[in-house]
């Protein structure tokens, strides 16, 4: 009977390791796509700010590799009340998925 209690006890305590462990991995994989999205973002807004001139008002969508995986990414340019300088929302997610990874808003230049 000792036997029979010590096995349940053990089996309590494989399946929540084995429970904590599936979430471990599960958020683990989230926050490296958060990361590398972060990234694409900031590429995006660097981009923008090195072209020069003034971005065209409206929605620029396109995609980048990185990590060996595509991602798009969605730049809404904006008017902000200052004339020379346009606001940029980049949002980034993973090619074949709803989930927005990044959002990151920045300010632009607008150069004459």
């Amino acid at each position: 009977m000792e036997v029979l209690i010590a096995l349940a006890v053990l089996a309590i305590a494989m399946a929540a390791l084995v429970k904590s462990a599936g979430g471990f991995t599960a958020n683990q994989v989230y926050l490296e796509n958060k990361t590398i999205a972060h990234w694409v973002a900031l590429n995006q807004l660097v981009i923008l700010r090195e072209k020069g001139g003034s971005p065209p008002v409206g929605r620029q969508d396109g995609q980048e590799e990185m990590a060996g995986r595509m991602w798009l990414w969605s730049a809404q340019i904006s008017q902000t009340p200052d004339p020379n300088v346009m606001k940029a929302e980049v949002t980034v997610r993973q090619e074949d998925e709803e989930t927005v990874y990044a959002l990151l808003i920045g300010y632009v230049e607008v150069q004459n």
